[in-house]
């Protein structure tokens, strides 16, 4: 069996269903009529919308965007014709004559096979008429291409040049070559001295106004697109405001779990219930974000349509016809530029939950946004804190104590309990399941168990390159049962199997790998020290986008430790002694608060698991954060 090639959707067809087709009935238009909108639509779609919807009413209302145009005294029949689309549509049909006729030549008698067209003529013409054709002199301007330059769109069809000056409806005979500036019309000789006389009205030549009233169209154009760039990022932020609503949403439910499973017995009813409210405030909240999202969208169609319409309508109209309906598209886009845009409400993302402290109360939700206190500071022992890990088995954290050469555990009181003396410098601490990695300035990776002994130690490059490659081990962090570790020297993350240490992979990185985070998403957070930036990479090293820190709308002198929960990034910062700074990010990256400053030297932080506190080495002490 024979099969026929795919079938395959022509230039042609994608012109008909983007520019000829009518929005009511789908069809190729029939008698296209213009609203003031600049939408156009058949003769009998809009009586039948008209009679149907607004059948007593002097104003119609564009079934796209819903603005108004008034209805004309004798109706919809005497709406503006679209010229535009009619010719244009004309136009098609002839190149369509094209693909599906057996053409021959409209001048020999002989009827010979036609192999050009001449779009000034306009005729087919064959061969042995194409040689005739050029030796006249006065067709030497004429444009003629093969039938297959045009069948395969490499030539445009010619649009039939309209009359230079349109007839005057009020003096017989005469045709309108000027443009009153008073009265926003075309006028011609007989209206300058009787209807649109000076010094009343003011005048030009219609070949002058054209260009005037063109460039004054195109200033429009620029507050529209910013103001359309603007509602692009109002889109944005509500799309990643209503995920960060999501994430809240059920990091709220697994707390109130978590407060119902200690007295699940008393609290059944009350559990029962808040889950409900929180079911109902995400509805709710989402239907608002849905609902500015839905008026964001319409303003930006509308826009959109407009400012399309109007620029094409500039380049492409003739004379007359661009004159004729800018009024109306002047008046459009400056009413666009003039209309109020939607305002999000910012605290449409907060939701949290505040345990209670009656003994069958199971707590409140709050959507208010949640702040961080300082809680805690202590420096017992602590002499160049340089980073910290908050996930000790047992509520404890481990600071890397640079001076003092140590690792030490402290107590949710800021008690140390114990110390891992070192060899050197200790720059990068990690903990993992009942282990510490630490990374000291032996560029070498160490394993210690949970008493302060080491169990193994390794390399980031093979054995055969000890020694060899230059290595500058600066930062550590654990995914799974991956360590991944940061070089400075080569700008790269190495990982490795947490059992032995063994070279898993080495990936390159942009920025410096400093400080390094894994958040909720597997992504990797490098923090660059002086390179003044923050990159959220893949585990491939592939970067996604990179936060660029900004303290009194200037960029940071240095990025340092990173860490990460479901909804946030925090970077802490530093511009000089007594000037760090601890900023919150969403998980794209957009600056969300400042949680503290003033802050001496700080370095690395750490989030608790349970995400309620935050913890920073900053450098002589450890300042402990309370989520509020």
């Amino acid at each position: 069996m024979a099969f026929s090639k795919p079938a395959q959707v022509s230039a042609l067809e994608k012109i008909r269903k983007d520019y000829l087709e009518c929005s009511i009935c789908h069809e190729e238009y029939t008698e296209p009529k213009l609203l003031d909108c600049l939408h156009s639509f058949c003769k009998h779609c809009l009586l039948e919308y008209h009679t149907t919807n607004y059948k007593d009413a002097k104003m119609l209302i564009c079934p796209l965007c819903r603005k108004e145009t008034q209805l004309p005294e004798t109706g919809v029949e005497d709406f503006k014709n679209n010229f535009i689309l009619t010719g244009l549509a004309g136009q098609l049909e002839q190149v369509s004559s094209l693909e599906h006729s057996k053409l021959v030549c409209n001048l020999c008698e002989e009827k010979n096979k036609a192999t050009h067209f001449c779009y000034d003529c306009p005729m087919f013409i064959c061969a042995n008429c194409y040689k005739m054709h050029k030796k006249i002199p006065s067709l030497l301007s004429h444009t003629v291409a093969t039938l297959k330059d045009v069948r395969d769109g490499k030539t445009a069809m010619k649009k039939t040049k309209p009359k230079r000056h349109p007839e005057c409806q009020t003096h017989e005979g005469e045709v309108m070559r000027f443009y009153c500036t008073t009265c926003d019309v075309m006028i011609c000789r007989d209206c300058t001295v009787i209807d649109h006389r000076n010094p009343q009205h003011e005048y030009i030549d219609c070949n002058q106004a054209s260009p005037t009233y063109k460039q004054s169209l195109a200033q429009l154009f620029t507050p529209l697109e910013e103001t359309m760039k603007k509602l692009e990022q109002s889109q944005a932020t509500a799309s990643t405001m209503k995920d960060n609503l999501n994430i809240a949403a059920k990091r709220t439910m697994a707390e109130v779990k978590n407060r119902a499973d200690e007295i699940r017995a008393e609290v059944t009813a009350q559990e029962s219930l808040i889950m409900d409210e929180i079911q109902t405030i995400l509805k709710d909240q989402n239907k608002k974000l849905e609902e500015f999202e839905q008026a964001v969208s319409v303003n930006l169609y509308q826009i959109q349509q407009s400012l399309q319409r109007a620029k094409d309508f500039s380049k492409n109209s003739s004379v007359p016809d661009f004159l004729a309906s800018y009024p109306t598209i002047s008046k459009d886009l400056k009413g666009l530029i003039d209309q109020n845009q939607p305002k999000i409400d910012s605290t449409l993302d907060h939701l949290g939950f505040t345990p209670g402290v009656c003994d069958i109360s199971l707590g409140n939700l709050s959507m208010k946004e949640p702040k961080w206190e300082l809680s805690l500071e202590y420096d017992e022992g602590i002499d160049g804190a340089w980073d910290i890990d908050t996930s000790v088995p047992g509520d404890e954290m481990a600071v890397a104590n640079y001076w003092n050469e140590r690792v030490a555990i402290y107590d949710t009181k800021g008690h140390q309990k114990e110390s891992i003396l070192l060899s050197s410098y200790p720059q990068a601490v990690a903990a993992f399941q009942n282990q510490l990695v630490i990374v000291d300035r032996t560029n070498s990776v160490k394993m210690y168990n949970r008493n302060g002994n080491k169990m193994f130690e390794f390399h980031t490059v093979p054995h055969s390159e000890v020694g060899k490659t230059s290595v500058n081990l600066c930062s550590v962090a654990v995914i799974k049962d991956t360590i991944m570790v940061g070089d400075v020297d080569r700008s790269v993350i190495t990982k490795h199997r947490s059992s032995d240490g063994s070279l898993i992979d080495t990936v390159s990185v942009q920025t410096e790998p400093r400080f390094l985070a894994i958040d909720s998403k597997d992504r990797v957070v490098v923090s660059g020290l002086d390179r003044q930036q923050v990159d959220i990479v893949e585990l491939t090293g592939t970067t996604l986008f990179s936060i660029n820190p900004m303290i009194d709308s200037q960029q940071v002198v240095s990025c340092r430790g990173v860490c990460c929960d479901s909804s946030a990034i925090y970077i802490a910062l530093w511009n000089g002694v007594h000037t760090g700074h601890i900023h919150q990010y969403d998980t794209q990256g957009r600056f969300l608060s400042c949680i503290d400053q003033g802050l001496h030297d700080p370095y690395g932080i750490s989030l608790t698991s349970n995400g309620q506190q935050l913890a920073v080495a900053d450098w002589n002490s450890v300042k402990i954060y309370n989520k509020v």
